[in-house]
């Protein structure tokens, strides 16, 4: 009986610092991923995708003012999904870093992230993103007939 008191006391023991340790984890993940300035990013990416979405979906030139604005709001009505799931999805990054990161390198990462460096890359990567952009819309626009393509030949031949 002694042991297994001694055993639950050690198993109480390791939970309660497990959990201390996640709690460390979580906050050092939160201060990570402030220092990355995710939110700005979340934002950047925002107006990129206003605008991709503009270019991938044009109306015809025969479209009539009313389809033109049924189609807008439609497409606003797409977009704010998608970014309130983004945004959702952004808010639970902090536990998947803590749960993926251990404490010292989640400190490493904020260290970086804060140091000069770090922070020049960060103000770098809307450059990076204006040159990566058109290389994706140029992927999806050679992309896009193959899969209509595929999708059509799967119908002819199922």
């Amino acid at each position: 009986m002694k042991r297994y008191l001694l055993l639950l006391a050690g198993l109480a023991v390791a939970t309660a610092a497990s959990a201390d340790d996640h709690a460390t984890r979580l906050a050092l993940a939160r201060e990570t991923i402030a220092a990355m300035h995710a939110d700005k990013m979340f934002d950047a990416m925002a107006g990129q995708m206003k605008q991709m979405a503009g270019q991938l979906s044009p109306l015809p030139a025969s479209a009539t003012p009313e389809q033109r604005k049924k189609f807008e709001e439609i497409q606003a009505k797409a977009l704010d999904l998608s970014m309130g799931s983004i945004k959702s999805l952004m808010a639970k990054m902090d536990e998947v870093y803590a749960n993926v990161y251990s404490e010292a390198e989640l400190r490493a990462m904020k260290a970086f992230f804060v140091s000069p460096e770090g922070q020049s890359m960060l103000a770098k990567q809307p450059q990076v993103m204006a040159q990566v952009m058109p290389l994706v819309q140029e992927m999806q626009r050679d992309l896009l007939p193959k899969m209509k393509q595929l999708a059509e030949d799967a119908k002819a031949n199922p």
